[in-house]
This record gives structure tokens, C-alpha cells and sequence, in this order.
């Protein structure tokens, strides 16, 4: 079943996804990744989001063996995925007990992120301690099978791209990934948040191909992937569709 765009609030930055896939194909690349909103625990449903050109085919998956199975049906070597993949410097595990406690709970990702503004949570707070866990060891087994593996932050790509997020109005942020020219095609009849949270990580996914990316954080941590609006506006603002 495929999605037409509902009303709702737009992005207004000027980019498509045809944007995109223009720069990606002229580097010599292919436009597609796996965007994944990974959960702490299998026994909630991560969103799913196989991006490939224009076409986000979207679905939910609930353990690690199913997320693995649908990666490797759908043909593509990038997958960006919604969770922390590092533990701040100094610390070894994710146990408040734990001596390496005294570290802290929040990388330098998340500290550059509060200082501009974007709303995101320390990767060792409470919540986020079992996520973090379970991405981590997720990426390490993708990674092992070959694939490449980047962190990507949907609220904060959303706030750059001047779509709400998702606690806002999920039909707000449906929108504004229509307005990209996103087609989105799902087998249920109606599309989760967690859904356009993954296709928000694949989209990131298609900053990273093309270039038009930050890299924020550190080779110690592990980088945040964002977009990068100057980039795109600096080298190849002659491609925007205004």
C-alpha cells in the first residue's frame, strides 16, 4: 500500500530526496539504506525503513534476528541506526554501579547537540541504558557481516530539516518527509511514528552518501551523523529546488 502526502506542516529547506540521489549517483554511488528506530527491548516493535531511490518500503521488526533478516534481503551495504553506538569516554559498561560510573553518562555528541539547541538524551541515563546496550551489540554484529554502520539522531534531522518530530504530530512529520518526495509504501494500513522515525535515519543515511554531512562527536565515543545544510547549500546550492 503506498502513501499519498497528507496536509499538514511542509519542509521548507528547499531539498528532495531527487536532490539526493543526483549528488549520490554522480559520486558513483547508490542511493539506497536500511534506517532502523531500534528499541531497548525486543518485546517493542522497532521501526523499520528499507530506502532505495525515491521508494521507502516501511515495516516493524521485534528481535534481533528478524531486524538482521530483512537487512540482508534488501540489498544495500548502509545501515543508520537510532541509538547510541558508543559509551562516553572513560566508561566500560552501562551499570550505574559500575567505578566507571564516575564518567558520566553523556558523550560529546550529545553535549555539542544541548549546546545548539537540540533536545537529546544522555546515552547512559536510566532509560537509555538497555538501548544502548542492544545497539551497540547490534551494530558490532552488522558490522562483522560487512556491512557499514552510522548513529543517526531523527529528532535532531528532523529539527534541522524543519520538520516536526514526532511527538509533536506524527501527521505533521509524515508530511514533511512526503513533501521530500518521499514515496512510502507499507503492508498495514496505517504508519507507526516508529516507522517514520526509521525512514527519517535512512534519509540521513542519503546526507551521509552524498557528502552533505556532519560528523559530531569523536573517534573515542563514536560519531553522530546529521545533515549538513551549509554543505549543501555551500557546493551545491545550484540544485536546490526552491
Amino acid at each position: 500500500m503506498s502513501y499519498a502526502p497528507p496536509f499538514g506542516t511542509k519542509n521548507n529547506t528547499g531539498i528532495t530526496v531527487d536532490t539526493l540521489i543526483r549528488e549520490i549517483n554522480r559520486l558513483g554511488k547508490t542511493p539506497s539504506c536500511i534506517g532502523i528506530d531500534l528499541t531497548g527491548s525486543e518485546r517493542r516493535a522497532s521501526g523499520m525503513c528499507i530506502l532505495k531511490g525515491q521508494n521507502a518500503r516501511l515495516s516493524l521488526a521485534r528481535s534481533d534476528e528478524e531486524i538482521i533478516r530483512i537487512i540482508d534481503s534488501a540489498g544495500t551495504g548502509l545501515v543508520s541506526i537510532d541509538s547510541s553506538l558508543g559509551l562516553p569516554a572513560g566508561r566500560c559498561c552501562v551499570n550505574d554501579s559500575c567505578e566507571c560510573r564516575k564518567h558520566g553518562i553523556m558523550r560529546e555528541s550529545e553535549r555539542i547537540l544541548r549546546k545548539r539547541g537540540i533536545r537529546i538524551y544522555p546515552t547512559l541515563i536510566k532509560s537509555m541504558q538497555q538501548l544502548t546496550m542492544r545497539g551497540i551489540r547490534l551494530a558490532g554484529v552488522l558490522r562483522d557481516n560487512g556491512y557499514e554502520i552510522i548513529e543517526s539522531y531523527p529528532g535532531g534531522t528532523q529539527d534541522i530539516l524543519n520538520i516536526p518530530r514526532k511527538k509533536t504530530e506524527p501527521v505533521h512529520l509524515m508530511s514533511g518527509l512526503s513533501d521530500m518526495r518521499i514515496t512510502m509504501y507499507a503492508d498495514r494500513e496505517r504508519i507507526v511514528h516508529d516507522e517514520l522515525d526509521a525512514l527519517t535515519s535512512a534519509l540521513v543515511g542519503y546526507f551521509y552518501l552524498s557528502g552533505w554531512y556532519e560528523a559530531v562527536g569523536n573517534s573515542t565515543e563514536g560519531f553522530l551523523i546529521l545533515p549538513d545544510l551549509s554543505a549543501v547549500d555551500k557546493e551545491k546550492g545550484s540544485l536546490l529546488e526552491h
